[in-house]
């Protein structure tokens, strides 16, 4: 008995529409994410705005400041992540150290971590990607 097999390329066709349906899936309950209240402990327009700018653009690290006011509103709101240990993981960090280097201003924020953040809190949209063609 001969079962057929698509080529390898169909194969992968077929991962990659899979994921991108997947992807769609979660943009849309993305959009019915809970709106929470918003800082109370910081003036933001006291701050420059180029930190939710995209690279590029203009972005810049944002101030230790804004750092560690949306990082400690972000977990006064999820229990889930009200450590630094465990706000590091979900941000892809190798320690919590690299979190309190950022709330102090030790060290500015790198893009991707921020935009990371950004997306996560509903500040920024999702970033896509278009797919100029399939490559194998």
């Amino acid at each position: 008995m001969k079962v057929p097999m698509p080529n390898m390329r169909e194969q992968l066709r077929v991962i990659h529409e899979r994921a991108t349906q997947a992807a769609i899936e979660q943009l849309n309950a993305n959009l019915n994410a809970p709106v929470l209240p918003g800082l109370t402990d910081l003036n933001e327009a006291d701050y420059s705005r180029a930190h939710l700018l995209m690279q590029g653009q203009g972005w810049q690290a944002p101030d230790a400041d804004i750092v560690a006011a949306y990082f400690r509103h972000f977990q006064s709101h999820f229990s889930e992540y009200n450590t630094d240990k465990k706000l590091s993981v979900l941000l892809g960090l190798s320690s919590d150290r690299r979190v309190r280097e950022f709330k102090s201003g030790a060290k500015k924020v790198p893009y991707d971590v921020w935009r990371k953040f950004l997306i996560l809190t509903g500040r920024a949209p999702q970033d896509v990607i278009p797919v100029l063609a399939f490559m194998a």
